[in-house]
C-alpha cells in the first residue's frame, strides 16, 4: 500500500517538478512558496513511503495536503465524489490511507521498523 501511494504522489510532484513554485497558474489559491513546500513533500513524501521512513511525519504532511486539494480546489471547482473532471475520488483515497498509516504505523517491511524499533 505505501509502496503504490507513494509512487503516485512521486507522480503527481513530477508532473509539479517543471514549475515548483508556479503549477497552478497566476489564479492559484496558494502563493509561490507554499506551492514548492507541497511539490517538495509530494516529491520527497512519495518516497519516504516507499521504504517507509518518518512515516507518521509523513503522512500528516501528505493528509494536509490532500485535505486542502479537496477542500480547495476539487469541491470548489464543482467536483463530485466521484466522476468528472474534478472529481475528488482519489485525493480522498490517499487521505484515508494516510489515516491508515497514522493508525496502524508503516508495517515491519519499512525503515521505521528497522531504526526505531523499540527494545
Amino acid at each position: 500500500m505505501r509502496s503504490i501511494v507513494g509512487l503516485g504522489f512521486i507522480f503527481h510532484a513530477l508532473m509539479k517538478l517543471p514549475h515548483p513554485t508556479s503549477w497552478m497558474g497566476p489564479h492559484g489559491f496558494a502563493p509561490p512558496w507554499l506551492q514548492g513546500i507541497v511539490t517538495f513533500v509530494e516529491l520527497f513524501g512519495g518516497a519516504a513511503l516507499i521504504v517507509g521512513f518518518l512515516t507518521p511525519l509523513v503522512a500528516v504532511l501528505l493528509g494536509i495536503d490532500m485535505v486542502i486539494a479537496i477542500t480547495r480546489f476539487h469541491i470548489p471547482m464543482g467536483g463530485h465524489f466521484v466522476g468528472g473532471r474534478f472529481a475528488y475520488e482519489v485525493p480522498l483515497v490517499y487521505l484515508v490511507v494516510m489515516i491508515a498509516l497514522l493508525l496502524a504505523g508503516p508495517g515491519g517491511l519499512s525503515l521505521d521498523a528497522l531504526l526505531f524499533k523499540r527494545r
